[in-house]
Formats: C-alpha cells, sequence, structure tokens
C-alpha cells in the first residue's frame, strides 16, 4: 500500500500500549503538585481547575495554572507559577506583564504567583502590579498558600 510503513504502524500500535501504562507525575503544571493544590484549595470551600481559562472583559480567552472559585461567593483567585523559568530575568520579566495584562482583563480578586526568592526584581514587579508573590524557598508554597486562605476565611 503506497505511504504506508508496516514498521510505523507496529510502532504507532506499540506507543498507545505505553502511553496507557504511564502515570502522570505529580508536579505536572510547572513545578506544582497539582492534586495538592486542588486538595489545598477545596478544603478552603474553592472549586479549582488546573490549566483554567477565564474570558477577559475583551473577550479574549486567557489561561493560568489554576483558576479557583469560591463555591458560595464566586470570588475568582488564580495562581501561577514561574517555578520553571528558573533565573533568566527576561523571560520572567516577559512572564509577569503578560500575567499582569491577563489580570487586568479578567480582574480576579486575587492573582498568586509562585517564585523563587532569587528573583528579586519578580517581587519588585509583583509589588507594582499588585500581585501576591508566593516565595517557594523559604517554605513550601502550599503550607503559603494555606496561611493565605485561612487568613481570607
Amino acid at each position: 500500500m503506497p505511504g504506508s510503513n508496516d514498521d510505523d504502524s507496529q510502532l504507532g500500535s506499540g506507543l498507545v500500549g505505553a502511553l496507557e501504562t504511564i502515570t502522570r507525575s505529580p508536579t505536572d503544571i510547572h513545578g506544582l503538585d497539582t492534586e495538592r493544590i486542588i486538595e489545598l484549595f477545596e478544603y478552603h470551600g474553592y472549586s479549582c481547575k488546573p490549566a483554567g481559562k477565564l474570558r477577559g472583559i475583551s473577550g479574549v480567552l486567557h489561561g493560568f495554572d489554576f483558576v479557583c472559585t469560591k463555591k458560595i461567593t464566586g470570588e475568582k483567585i488564580v495562581v501561577q507559577s514561574f517555578l520553571h523559568l528558573g533565573e533568566g530575568a527576561d523571560k520572567i520579566d516577559v512572564e509577569v506583564v503578560k500575567l499582569r495584562l491577563s489580570t487586568y482583563d479578567c480582574s480576579p480578586d486575587v492573582c498568586m504567583v509562585i517564585a523563587s526568592s532569587q528573583v528579586e526584581h519578580v517581587r519588585q514587579l509583583a509589588t507594582l502590579y499588585r500581585l501576591t508573590i508566593i516565595d517557594s524557598s523559604f517554605e513550601t508554597p502550599y503550607e503559603q498558600i494555606d496561611s493565605l486562605l485561612s487568613l481570607q476565611a
């Protein structure tokens, strides 16, 4: 049969079986344990969607690492991790500006940014743009998020 390669079809069928047996790493969204984030927000009365999207007033659909909505009040919290960016200042600056534009358009009640403390200018930009910084180098980001959510209750 023209255009057909029996070796590729065998590889493809073996690949499907291999994909079915692979388990996802619990750290699967930019260095954050997805299940732990979901459980943490649900404990505090939120519905949390990983890789969530919000439509802004401009009509653009913006993606965030996590979009969490308070079940009773409808309050929205977005969480964005910069842990995967390392210490590349240029990349982080661009990502912070993009995040600010997205949050300005979507207007969530709170935007949490998770980064390491080695990037001081992220802290400065977060303060300037009114983003809540979670510093992952002193204690786990989960403990800090839990503390912040407990204060809101």
